[in-house]
């Protein structure tokens, strides 16, 4: 039996015309034009009609392209970058900085996780809690403790908030792999942040440089990323007859709106308690967040549907 060569190959992937690849990329046809006659972001072959034909793989590289250029790279710098290249810069290998958050880490796994995303980088990485324990007295002050465990037991609820205390520790993030669920339930009603594996050492980053001080917290006003909408334009979105027959406008204006309201309560919870000061203002920063992107849907939505505001 004979190989397929690469001609055959190329031949029974699907390829696809211009329109239809910027339509998959999320891209206007008029940009997907630019890029590929200033940039050479791609180089589809032609059909013998004359129409350039891309395939799945210049989609994908399209799709990161612009993720990259949305988050602010220029797209003289990434279009000749090869696909692996594009995926790691996509990836995150961003370094956070946490400024003069003092940082400590219980667990070689979170420490490995985050080599080389923190600055400063953590003022000290201890094997377990027994370790930790032991060198309370000469540590001092914590702004953030990561507690990085296999097993979530009940007796570390006491050992996480008897080590906050004695530290102290402004700000306390445990992640486990198993554990009842009852022991992550009394932990986060004491305020300390619980992830359960898998976490990715860009996530325990972000856990880490969004922690500040409960006083902290509490004394300052919790800012929230800019509205795209007002309340009165959503109201109009989620009322607008919709040309597709799933409603997404009005599904979407209606989640926004929900957002913004749970914001604002969040906002007002951590101005009245301090002890759940920190974990409002991480509820309180993570919907924000979730609003931001789900704005950006829907203001893509107005534009394909055409809809008037």
């Amino acid at each position: 039996m004979t190989e397929p060569n690469a001609l055959d190959e190329r031949a029974s992937r699907p390829l696809m015309r211009s329109g239809t690849a910027a339509r998959l990329a999320g891209l206007p046809p008029s940009t997907l034009r630019i890029w590929e006659h200033r940039y050479g972001v791609v180089a589809p072959p032609k059909a013998a009609s004359g129409q350039r034909t891309y395939s799945m793989k210049d989609i994908e590289r399209l799709r990161l392209i612009k993720r990259l250029t949305m988050e602010g790279h220029a797209i003289g710098a990434v279009a000749r970058l090869d696909t692996e290249a594009l995926v790691a810069l996509s990836a995150g290998n961003q370094v956070a900085t946490v400024g003069a958050l003092r940082v400590l880490v219980v667990g070689h796994s979170a420490a490995r996780k985050l080599e080389g995303r923190l600055r400063p980088a953590p003022a000290y990485v201890f094997d377990d809690l027994a370790h930790v324990e032991r060198e309370v007295a000469r540590v001092g002050a914590a702004d953030v403790l990561v507690v990085h465990v296999a097993s979530l037991h009940a007796s570390m609820t006491d050992r996480v908030l008897a080590l906050r205390s004695n530290l102290p520790s402004a700000h306390v993030i445990v992640v486990y792999s198993f554990g009842p669920q009852a022991v992550a339930e009394a932990l986060g009603a004491a305020g300390v942040a619980v992830r359960r594996d898998p976490v990715t050492g860009r996530e325990l980053a972000g856990l880490i440089v969004t922690s500040r001080p409960s006083v902290e917290t509490v004394a300052s006003v919790v800012a929230s990323s800019p509205r795209r909408y007002s309340d009165a334009e959503l109201v109009t979105l989620a009322e607008m007859p919709s040309v597709v027959a799933c409603e997404c406008p009005r599904h979407l204006a209606e989640i926004v709106t929900l957002l913004v309201g749970f914001e604002l309560y969040s906002t007002e919870c951590a101005s009245r308690n301090q002890n759940d000061a920190a974990l409002h203002r991480h509820l309180h920063d993570v919907t924000s967040s979730a609003r931001t992107m789900l704005e950006q849907a829907l203001a893509r939505l107005v534009i394909e549907e055409g809809l008037v505001l």
